[in-house]
């Protein structure tokens, strides 16, 4: 265990109970204090939130999530953390869900109810690790094939049952009492929809995340391609950068040809640390989890100084699994140790005759796995990390409430401190007449500064829609002068969307139209870009356009045309399928750029509700500065500011259903050309002979002509479909910044709002308590005054525990003097 990290947290407890203790000591000495309305909420406030911090602190939870490229092996590297076989690894994508292992002394499956569920929902007790994987196998399997028809949310899994960490302290140094739970998240291949990005995002900034890479993935051809999605899955996912740990897997499949794992590792860190933009190369694990995941599931979740709980059968079954699997690993590592060779010869030989393998051989062999896998450097890893970031990942979470709450609360006391100072009625009188000056001026400047942010707000996103880059330049420039970064910021995770919907979507159709490619060439394309069900849509829809539009003489205009006579059933049916069948595809089309807007809007979340809220951090500075102007005496300025944190919340934006009405180019005409529409016979008459001429008749058959009704149909080509789907975009990006719009003036007005609450609640506890000033001046000035000096004094104390509590809650913060 380390010993700074539990002292820390000892720390923390006792100043919370400290803290308590303090304001519980001022309520009890003055109890009058707390009569007044506004500070007594703010004191139910407080013990609430104490009393949620304290139990959340007795009890505090390390979450550690898992994130990886396709197929990087995370599910056996799970297995391999936890010291059982319970996350599905067969071959193939099974993670589609949030797996999540909780330390617990009895073995428990939840299944949560989720829309669109097929698969079993509820709570299973279940003895054995078999049993478990089964279950849970069963639900991935059939999340899988459901999402193929329908879309469903992924499956939120909970395990209960012993993990290694929990037991084995040691490995993270973790103090008694800190609950650890492991969180198995899928593939981004997996996740194409905004409600499932969404139930993983709220995982990844409560957790520290293990991010692993495929090795196979690592060669100078697919690099790149590992690369681009890692910085997805970093990107897509939100994870802090500082709270990650990369591991490299499979490092067992390096080929006697390939460079060294220390130079491809060198070379890795580099590219990471440039694709993910971070300040230096990050630490990057070589590992092999196979060999790990084998040999610590043999040896089970005991620690390794107790004896194991792992039957003879299944020990057998898993190390007869490893040699097999893992041959090539252990020769390389026996290759210059002759008497190991042999140790694990016999080794073998003992397995195959079924002989008992006894917890001592087992820790030998747990060992060589640890330091050949890299395992042991992986715990190693994951400890000092976790050690770093140990503040902010456990003890800041059940903080934040209550060091709010306090610093509303003490503002008040501030307030009433003050005015308990104030010696003559005159001085109270002047103070009254101040206030009521200065609410009024407030309310006034308040509502000129909120008509100032509309004003703004409006002349930007007008500017923005007209998607002129002098115009948006010149906005970048204004922005940069006054430190307004947010509406640029906006710009570029709109782009974002556009850029990806282009690019993911509306060019692989256009160039499989062009080609001419096979369906599943098509559907390959769009494998990682959308849901299993609007592939299969997509693919359905280009399979009969394509085929329907193959006849279709190309005309100016990058049109097709083809017509039928009127008098033809069978070639205007005909017609009537083609344009069908491309405005099924244009529908189609429609719902998956809705639906892939909606998800990269989601991935951009973080980077737009940042955006979103400086424009609201901007407004509060600019409020707080009004209060510091106006109302500096008493430090009300202060308390109103520190209410206004303690009630200000905040919101995402959402997207409307069909986010884009796609323009369809298609033209239905009716034409009429002279045409031959029979036959008839004409009698004709001719003269024979020569000296005596005779006239004679003979019958000609001549052709009719006659108007004929021709039924034609105009479709656009591949190109121009993509020109009108990347219009219907840009039409959507009007929709959207509309959206974006009346989100940031819901979210000025909220915040005006509340700011004009916690004003209305400061000033008004300093108006009752001015008027309780004029009855103590009468009665005993010096006695309150010189018990508001006693008080001062508790709640300095209070305060240092606050600022201490709040020291030991960041790696580092510097705490504002009260």
């Amino acid at each position: 265990m380390n010993t700074s990290v539990a002292i820390k947290l000892d720390n923390a407890r006792n100043l919370l109970r400290e803290l308590g203790d303090a304001i519980n000591h001022l309520e009890v000495s003055y109890p009058d204090i707390f009569h007044n309305p506004e500070i007594k909420s703010q004191l139910e406030s407080f013990r609430r939130a104490h009393e949620e911090a304290v139990a959340r602190l007795a009890n505090p939870r390390l979450c550690i999530a898992t994130l990886g490229t396709t197929s990087s092996g995370k599910s056996t590297i799970v297995n391999a953390l936890i010291g059982r076989r319970i996350a599905p690894i067969e071959a193939g994508e099974m993670s589609g869900g949030v797996l999540t292992f909780h330390h617990s002394h009895e073995n428990k499956l939840v299944v949560n109810v989720t829309e669109g569920a097929e698969w079993f929902t509820g709570e299973r007790l279940e003895s054995r690790d078999e049993e478990l994987y089964k279950q849970i196998y069963g639900v991935m399997k059939t999340y899988h094939t459901i999402r193929k028809n329908k879309e469903c949310m992924a499956p939120q899994v909970k395990v209960f049952g012993s993990i290694l960490p929990a037991v084995d302290l040691t490995l993270l140094g973790l103090p008694e009492g800190v609950e650890v739970e492991l969180i198995d998240l899928p593939g981004l291949k997996s996740v194409q929809d905004r409600a499932n990005l969404a139930v993983i995002q709220e995982q990844i900034p409560k957790a520290f995340s293990i991010v692993a890479l495929d090795y196979a993935q690592v060669d100078d051809e697919h690099r790149k391609r590992l690369l681009e999605e890692l910085k997805r899955v970093v990107q897509y996912l939100q994870g802090r950068t500082d709270s990650m740990l990369f591991i490299l897997n499979r490092v067992d499949l390096r080929g006697s040809d390939d460079i060294p794992i220390a130079d491809r590792i060198r070379q890795l860190r580099g590219e990471i640390q440039q694709v993910l933009s971070l300040e230096q190369p990050p630490e990057v694990i070589p590992f092999s989890a196979r060999l790990l995941y084998y040999a610590q599931c043999a040896w089970g979740t005991a620690a390794s100084d107790v004896a194991s709980l792992v039957d003879q059968a299944t020990r057998l079954k898993l190390l007869k699994e490893m040699l097999i699997d893992c041959a090539a690993l252990i020769q390389q590592q026996t290759d210059q140790d002759r008497n190991l060779r042999l140790w694990f010869f016999q080794l073998g030989e003992d397995i195959r005759e079924g002989e008992y393998i006894s917890d001592e051989k087992m820790r030998q062999i747990l060992e060589y796995a640890l330091n050949w896998s890299g395992g042991r450097h992986l715990w190693n890893q994951l400890q000092t990390r976790v050690q770093e970031s140990f503040s902010e990942l456990v003890i800041l979470p059940a903080l934040v409430e209550i060091l709010d709450s306090y610093d509303a609360l003490a503002r008040a006391f501030d307030t009433l401190a003050d005015i308990r100072k104030i010696e003559t009625k005159e001085a109270v009188d002047a103070e009254l007449k101040r206030i009521a000056e200065s609410r009024h001026w407030l309310n006034q400047n308040i509502q000129n500064l909120r008509q100032e942010f509309l004003t703004y707000i409006a002349e930007n996103i007008d500017a923005l829609k007209k998607n002129d880059l002098t115009i948006r330049s010149r906005l970048a420039q204004q922005a940069k002068e006054k430190g307004r970064r947010g509406f640029q910021t906006l710009f570029e995770a709109v782009d974002v969307v556009e850029g990806d919907l282009a690019q993911n979507l509306i060019s692989p159709v256009r160039d499989a139209l062009n080609a001419n490619k096979e369906v599943y060439l098509l559907k390959e394309a769009l494998d990682e870009v959308t849901t299993p069900v609007l592939i299969e849509r997509i693919g359905d829809a280009y399979d009969s356009a394509s085929r329907r539009t193959a006849n279709f003489t190309p005309v100016p205009n990058d049109d097709l045309f083809k017509r039928a006579r009127e008098d033809d059933r069978q070639g205007v049916k005909g017609l009537e399928v083609d344009e069908l069948a491309v405005r099924r595809l244009y529908q189609v089309m429609r719902d998956a750029l809705s639906t892939r807007a909606e998800f990269i809007l989601q991935t951009q979340a973080k980077k737009i509700e940042a955006a979103l809220q400086g424009l609201i951090d901007e407004q509060e500075k600019a409020l707080g500065t009004l209060c510091i102007q106006q109302l500096p005496l008493l430090k009300l300025d202060q308390a109103i500011m520190a209410a206004f944190k303690q009630n200000a919340s905040q919101n995402l934006p959402t997207l409307p259903e069909k986010f884009f009405e796609i323009p369809l180019s298609i033209g239905q005409n009716t034409s009429k050309e002279q045409e031959v529409v029979g036959k008839e016979n004409v009698t004709q008459t001719y003269t024979e002979g020569s000296c005596f001429k005779q006239e004679k008749t003979k019958t000609v058959v001549k052709d009719v002509m006659g108007d004929v009704a021709y039924c034609e149909l105009k479709l656009p080509n591949a190109n121009k479909m993509a020109q009108q789907w990347a219009e219907g975009i840009a039409q959507g990006k009007d929709k959207l910044w509309d959206i974006l719009s009346a989100w940031i003036i819901e979210r000025l007005n909220f915040a005006s709002n509340v700011f004009d609450k916690s004003v209305d609640e400061v000033i008004s506890l300093a108006e009752h308590e001015l008027q309780q000033q004029k009855k103590i001046i009468e009665d005993n000035f010096e006695a309150e005054l010189q018990r508001w000096n006693e008080i001062e004094q508790q709640k300095a104390e209070a305060t240092k525990i606050w600022q201490k509590l709040t020291e030991e809650s960041r790696t580092s913060h510097v705490v504002e003097e009260k």
